[in-house]
């Protein structure tokens, strides 16, 4: 039989990495200097800290309970299956919306190469791709990843080093031209792109050594973006452009096109399409282990939880996501709405995870004092407080601000309130049949 702990240390951090960083990087750091100035680079440690909170809570259940599709496990464990679903089934809704916007993310630099090719399709194929390649087995999904990662850390590296003789102090000032209120706005707006840590949970359960991995893996990781994100930044706030980077679409590429030769321009460029691909390829193999186990739970139809048996690949529920995801791309919708909604979901499962860490110590006391990886217990509980209290406020300032994303939200809930009911009632009426 083939081991199904196939993801080391190291396809851990480029996983993680690539789908944390992405192409967001590419645009939000000129977006956030639009609304902070130079201070975005307060914004962005700001919001790393923030993410440290994050990155303790996935490393504590990540290692204590290493599962595919994890964050039903753990919220099935520590609250109940019935809130396990729900929140995994916002997720769900969310993340097929995120797979939708990088996918047009892509489409929107392909066309620097072929210029009249149909951006849906664009985006539409390269889901599809990365689908088929899910099917072939996490292994081989970790080497794309890896390669691609490289590939993009390599040029953001050359970016930020060319970049930096560029850059000029007097465009530092003033560093906080909004006010301090702009750099928290900033700085929640850059809490957005480190979400993607907690993804680690859904492919916990094909990672090798947890205890030693995960927290090592997400420690390395962080490091990387936080790195990647302030480097670009600090270029970006340093160099005279002339004009506001609200007006720019593609700001890095705009700005490197001031001092890079054109055959860097074109590396760039394959760089940027690396990053879309690596979050398109992490979402379909960490979330398409969500559809699994809820298949196994007999909510979704019994065949998305079988799996291939040459490559052990959960392949109907791959098969799944990434249909559901094609179908978000060909409704043509607002994708920066696609964007915010996608952001709600990823926030709510983040409450539903911190109510979860607050109460391992009580519910799974013996499993939790002899684990080779625990934060102590104070910690762990403060923890668990941050994160929900950040979320809830993360939030609050969403739906407040638009209250048009928060009916979506109760509309989604009500939806999969209904999709429990409905499986239950069906499961038990074949029991009675049987």
């Amino acid at each position: 039989m083939q081991d199904n702990k196939t993801i080391g240390l190291w396809g851990i951090v480029f996983t993680i990495t690539g789908f944390v960083v992405g192409v967001s990087i590419f645009i939000l750091p000129a977006q956030l200097i639009d609304i902070a100035g130079p201070a975005v680079l307060l914004a962005y440690a700001v919001a790393g800290a923030m993410a440290v909170v994050t990155c303790f809570a996935t490393a504590q259940i990540g290692t204590l309970m290493p599962a595919e599709g994890g964050t039903f496990i753990a919220i099935s464990r520590l609250l109940s299956p019935f809130w396990g679903f729900l929140a995994v089934w916002v997720l769900l809704c969310a993340v097929i919306l995120v797979n939708a916007f990088v996918g047009y993310g892509f489409a929107d630099y392909i066309v620097y190469f072929f210029p009249s090719l149909n951006k849906t399709i664009a985006a539409a194929g390269v889901v599809l791709f990365f689908g088929i390649v899910n099917i072939f087995g996490s292994r081989l999904v970790v080497k794309f990843q890896t390669a691609m990662v490289v590939i993009f850390l390599i040029m953001l590296s050359i970016f930020i080093l060319t970049g930096l003789p560029k850059f000029e102090i007097s465009n530092m000032k003033p560093f906080m031209p909004n006010g301090l209120g702009s750099v928290f706005q900033a700085a929640a707006l850059g809490y957005f792109s480190f979400a993607g840590f907690i993804s680690l949970l859904e492919f916990g359960g094909e990672i090798k050594n947890p205890a030693k991995n995960v927290p090592i893996g997400l420690a390395i990781s962080f490091i990387i973006v936080l790195s990647s994100y302030g480097g670009v930044s600090l270029v970006l706030s340093g160099i005279e452009t002339g004009q506001a980077f609200a007006r720019m679409t593609t700001p890095v590429l705009e700005v490197a096109q001031t001092f890079f030769p054109a055959w860097l321009i074109t590396a760039l460029v394959i760089s940027i399409l690396a990053a879309a691909a690596t979050t398109i390829n992490g979402l379909i193999l960490g979330y398409s282990r969500d559809i699994l186990v809820i298949a196994e739970a007999k909510i979704f139809p019994a065949i998305l939880a079988k799996k291939s048996g040459k490559y052990k690949t959960p392949h109907y529920a791959i098969i799944t996501y990434t249909l559901l995801s094609v179908a978000a791309i060909l409704t043509g919708s607002d994708i920066e709405e696609y964007a915010l909604v996608a952001v709600l979901g990823l926030l709510l499962q983040q409450l539903f995870i911190a109510v979860s860490l607050f109460r391992i110590p009580n519910v799974m006391q013996d499993a939790f004092n002899n684990a080779e990886f625990k934060l102590n217990p104070v910690l762990l509980k403060v923890v668990a407080i941050l994160l929900f209290v950040i979320s809830a406020c993360f939030i609050y300032m969403m739906v407040s601000s638009n209250l048009k994303f928060g009916f979506i939200i109760i509309g989604v809930f009500v939806v999969g309130i209904l999709v429990h009911t409905g499986s239950i009632l069906l499961w038990n009426k074949n029991n009675e049949i049987n």
